[in-house]
């Protein structure tokens, strides 16, 4: 009879009866122990579904919270094993949910981002590039990896979780950009204006490029916002004082703040009569 089965009889027993084990037959804690231990071992051997079987058995087995705890953030381990990610995230957040203040809840918040993160679609060839496509798999990873890092910046895993994070907030920006770029080339700067201000505001350490800040700008002026796009070219001028389209910007720059002082000097046409609704004029 294979180990593991006549383990997970023991500790059928166990779950049966909670009464002590009669003389001889073994400690109960040490019976839980080998019963953990053995799914380790199932598990280290590729055997994912007997490993799940025998943690969950640790799992029932009443008096035993800390091997417990462990062996549901295994069982996690195994399905992610088995490419089994969203029943791993499940499991991971029921940890967190049932064990909270574990010492182990960061290793489950950063296998939850680490689940996400393995379900984002890989490159193929005859498939449009990642940044052309939905990016809802991109979004998960990156909010759940964004909570590790902020919640446990110094855990092992801190490291890896924010190269992980850098690399979603990459894709994210270059569809932000892409989309922008689709706008332009179409002639729709409201979307332009949409797209670029968002990546922006979310991911200005990849946003900030010469071409991004003039496509703003120009975007600003075809929705009628000059001093949206003066402060664009500003902007553009002072963070690339040797940029290649510097006297391009400049020179939009001066034309837009002469539009600017010519529309705040020209006279305001005076109010429009307020209505009597006792005279019944309009």
């Amino acid at each position: 009879m294979p180990r593991s089965f006549s383990i997970a009889v023991c500790i059928a027993g166990l779950m049966a009866s909670c009464t002590p084990v009669a003389s001889g037959s073994g400690d109960p804690g040490e019976l839980v122990k080998r019963a953990y231990l053995a799914g380790m071992e199932s598990m280290k051997d590729g055997d994912y579904e007997e490993a799940i079987g025998l943690l969950k058995r640790v799992m029932r087995v009443p008096g035993y919270a800390r091997l417990a705890a462990n062996a549901r953030l295994r069982i996690g381990d195994a399905l992610v094993l088995q490419d089994k990610y969203e029943q791993a995230i499940v499991t991971y957040r029921n940890f967190l949910r049932e064990y909270e203040g574990d010492e182990n809840a960061g290793y489950a918040y950063f296998r939850i981002g680490y689940a996400y993160y393995q379900q984002i679609p890989g490159d193929w060839f005859l498939a449009p590039p990642q940044y052309e496509r939905q990016q809802s798999s991109v979004q998960q990873a990156a909010a759940a990896l964004r909570q590790f890092v902020r919640l446990y910046p110094t855990h092992a895993l801190a490291q890896q979780g924010q190269t992980m994070l850098d690399e979603c907030q990459q894709q994210l920006y270059e569809h932000e950009a892409y989309v922008a770029r689709f706008h332009f080339a179409r002639n729709k700067p409201a979307g332009v204006v949409l797209r670029l201000e968002r990546a922006f505001d979310r991911f200005p350490e990849h946003a900030s490029t010469e071409d991004n800040f003039l496509m703003l700008a120009k975007a600003y002026v075809e929705t009628d916002r000059v001093s949206a796009a003066c402060s664009m070219y500003r902007a553009y001028l002072d963070r690339f004082p040797a940029g290649e389209h510097r006297a391009t910007a400049s020179e939009s720059l001066s034309l837009l703040e002469r539009l600017e002082k010519s529309e705040s000097d020209s006279p305001r046409p005076p109010p429009a009569p307020e209505s009597n609704p006792e005279s019944g004029e309009p």
